[in-house]
């Protein structure tokens, strides 16, 4: 194994310092003072239950409506997990891990729930959990908004068992439908005249029966939705149906919005649907007011009040604080003083939305906020983050406006910097864990799989099956070491390679990858050198060039992907700092986008740096390629011209001819007997019983202990012990310490570690990487028995 070029320690110390640094920019905002009144008015006066929550899980708060839904009291909730109040073991452990793994990796969960009121009684909610951050833009609560939904379930219920029960007697299918709480009607498919209504539709759309049934459904419909809903029907129809988007209008004018599910039937011997519809307005304006709350108060604890500004609309002067000046690159009292003179520093492409949002305050007297970028005089460009108030006089014309702004260019780049590297670390982490997980039920698979081919003639179906099985396991082999290659988690294990063989492998991935508007062609090389690199990071490469260049060419355009055998002479490597003369394999990505200018190229390879919008680019991916092939022995070019497109060329030193084996799955060997002695140390007993008859099968005799304690048990028993093959992470001692332990008592004892583990873990648990013994899973028998030979030889 060969060290990463970007080691987790590495990373990890970016994200300290971009931390860091972030608390720093914070600290300097002057605190204000939040509009909380106004959220907390919103939450009490909402008819959805509310419920505030720390990062933990534990109640803070709740709302009136929150009480009235489960009857616990204030006192009763707060400080308690919302499942201590409701066990109502509907959802098993999984459902509750998925959503905690949503919310706290920042997204929005929504859900249905079966859950328990105090008095015993259940009730089915929706519920949306909102993760809220602090000013760090740590996730510090959770908002949990509850509805009550046992109605409408009820509802959709029985209109399910109505469909599978088609002998349903009109009687009892009138009093169902007569008294459902819920509005239900049928109508003809064909005329769209309503056949059918309940009392529930009667009341709470103010039309009587007779009226409702000389009406058709567009009669409840706004005019301007009419057309939108000939469309929908004449659509084809699944049996049920469910849209929230849909408003109808009451005998009143009233506009509501409705969520409705219908389903087909046969009505007075001709199609008909059977709908039943909730009204769902309050939930909208409870989320519309949550929402608005929210925002009103971001702009109290974003901003800080470093620059001020002051308008006085009756003379026309604007006047600037020092700091506002600097912020558009004046010199302290050269502003104009006027309103014109702020237009003329913003940025072009900015003018008119921040007009149109100047504009709107001073017509509404409504606060306001914005983002927008500045100018200065020698042509430097920041981004600015500003807010303000307008004060309107009797007659509804603005007086005087005041308001804040900050330049925050900085802390742009270093909240986009941090949360890729949060979002590099938190899949890294993932990729470390579900690898772990499957290598080892892989090794499992693969390994019996091994076991039960030879007990199969060639033609029997049996042997076919298991070949089917270890094709699949060996598939899923190669999915985890990709996710490890994509989080820069794998182990490095260099092999020589032919490189066309590795840019055909991929070539249906980067048709999905780079899309319909792009035309890749790939252009092997003849004849061409092997090269000694890992495979997980030579696809890397190509991925992440190929994205660069579906990037470069928004427009669409051709990618071409080229290999061939280079020289590489004196003169370029004392024109390329670094690169070593001599046979390289060069792969050469050309797009036909953009191009780049000279002060980009210089730059290219920085970490971080990156000429995307803010989002779209992570600044690593060409960083990332540099380091590779310099970790390989290689070197990166590129050529580029404004207009025309841009060419990365990637050297990779040819491997040398002894080394001719080429990246595929070995011949099985026939080994000669053996007399050896192996003690294998593996705590999952599915494996540990694999590997004592593997090991068995080829000769060796065996014993087998699933920990440190069992394994040292056996080591002074039987002296005769000659190698020795562990796990790397195991509960109670790790495979290192037993080896130190083991050592120490016999010094000519061999040792061979495996692991299902990341690099990372690995050598946290102590394993040094120069010229270990190891075997990452999931691997062969032939790999096993090799390496054990290798290690027994010598």
């Amino acid at each position: 194994m060969s060290d990463r070029h970007t080691t987790t320690e590495e990373l990890l110390a970016e994200v300290a310092q971009l931390r860091q640094r972030l608390v720093d920019l914070e600290a300097s905002r002057a605190e204000q003072q939040t509009e909380g009144l106004l959220l907390r008015a919103a939450l009490v006066a909402s008819v959805n239950a509310i419920a505030i929550t720390d990062r933990t899980g534990l109640i803070e708060w709740i709302n009136p409506a929150f009480c009235k839904l489960t009857q616990y009291t204030v006192a009763e909730a707060v400080g308690k997990n919302p499942r201590e109040l409701v066990k109502s073991g509907q959802h098993d452990p999984a459902f509750y891990k998925d959503l905690w793994a949503t919310i706290l990796s920042g997204q929005v969960w929504r859900g249905d729930m079966i859950n328990r009121r105090k008095d015993g009684s259940f009730y089915a909610e929706e519920q949306t959990i909102t993760p809220v951050r602090d000013g760090h833009g740590a996730i510090s609560h959770f908002i949990s908004v509850k509805q009550d939904v046992t109605a409408r379930k009820l509802a959709e219920e029985q209109l399910r068992e109505g469909a599978r029960r088609s002998a349903l007697a009109e009687r009892d299918f009138r009093t169902l439908f007569a008294a459902n709480p819920l509005p239900m009607w049928i109508y003809d498919l064909a005329t769209l005249q309503f056949l059918e209504v309940n009392d529930a539709a009667v009341q709470r759309y103010g039309y009587e029966r007779d009226e409702f049934l000389a009406m058709t459904i567009k009669d409840i419909r706004p005019s301007e939705d009419v057309e939108q809903l000939v469309t929908h029907i004449s659509q084809p129809r699944e049996p049920w149906r469910s849209s929230g988007n849909w408003r109808h209008r009451l005998k009143s004018g009233q506009t509501i919005d409705v969520e409705i599910a219908s389903h087909t039937i046969t009505f007075a011997e001709r199609p008909a649907a059977l709908v039943v519809a909730q009204d769902i307005t309050e939930r909208k304006r409870a989320v519309e007011t949550l929402r608005a709350a929210e925002e009103r108060t971001r702009f109290a604890l974003e901003n800080a009040n470093v620059g001020i500004w002051d308008m006085d609309y009756t003379t026309g002067v604007l006047r600037w604080s020092e700091a506002i000046e600097g912020h558009h690159g004046l010199q302290p009292g050269t502003f104009g003083r006027t309103f014109e003179a702020f237009v003329e520093r913003i940025h072009p492409d900015d003018r008119a939305s921040v007009l149109e949002t100047v504009g709107n305050a001073m017509k509404s007297g409504a606060d306001f906020s914005m983002q927008y970028r500045s100018v200065a005089p020698d042509s430097t460009v920041r981004w600015l983050s500003g807010a303000g108030r307008i004060h309107l006089g009797e007659h509804g014309e603005p007086v005087r406006g005041v308001g804040i702004a900050q330049d925050v260019t900085e802390r742009r780049k270093l909240e986009a910097q941090f949360q890729q590297a949060q979002k590099m670390e938190a899949v890294g982490r993932l990729a470390g864990g579900v690898a772990h997980d499957f290598n080892n039920l892989l090794t499992a698979i693969l390994g019996y799989c091994e076991l039960l081919l030879p007990d199969f003639q060639a033609g029997d179906p049996h042997r076919a099956d298991l070949e089917e099985i270890q094709k699949a396991g060996t598939r899923a082999a190669g999915l985890t070491r990709q996710l490890l290659t994509f989080s820069r988690k794998q182990i490095i294990e260099p092999t020589v390679l032919d490189l066309n063989a590795v840019v055909s492998d991929m070539r249906s991935m980067l048709g999905r990858l780079i899309g319909e508007d792009i035309t890749v062609v790939v252009d092997p090389g003849p004849e061409l050198a092997l090269l000694k690199a890992d495979r997980g990071q030579v696809e890397q490469i190509v991925m992440n060039l190929a994205v660069n260049a579906r990037d470069a060419m928004p427009k669409g355009g051709i990618l071409t992907i080229a290999t061939a055998n280079i020289e590489l002479d004196e003169d370029y490597a004392v024109m390329h700092a670094g690169v070593t003369p001599g046979s390289y394999v060069a792969l050469t990505v050309t797009d036909t986008g953009v191009g780049m200018t000279p002060d980009v190229q210089a730059r290219l390879f920085e970490p971080f740096f990156t000429t995307k919008e803010v989002g779209k680019g992570t600044g690593l991916g060409l960083a990332t390629v540099h380091g590779i092939a310099k970790q390989s022995g290689g070197s990166v070019g590129v050529y580029s011209e404004l207009g025309k497109g841009t060419s990365f060329h990637v050297y990779f030193p040819s491997a040398e001819a002894a080394l001719m084996a080429v990246d595929a799955k070995p011949p099985v060997t026939r080994w000669p007997p053996v007399e050896e002695w192996v003690l294998v140390v593996e705590d999952a007993d599915g494996l540990r019983e694999l590997f004592r008859r593997l090991l068995q099968g080829q000769g060796y005799t065996v014993l087998v202990a699933s920990n440190a304690d069992e394994a040292l048990r056996l080591f002074e028993e039987h002296p005769s012990i000659d190698l020795l093959l562990t796990d790397v992470v195991m509960p109670g001692a790790s495979g290192p310490e037993l080896t130190r332990q083991l050592v120490e008592r016999r010094p000519a004892l061999k040792v061979v570690y495996m692991s299902g583990y990341t690099e990372e873990a690995i050598v946290e648990h102590g394993v040094p990487k120069p010229g270990v013994a190891f075997l990452h899973k999931p691997f062969t028998s032939d790999a096993l028995v090799r390496k054990l030979r290798e290690v027994l030889d010598g």
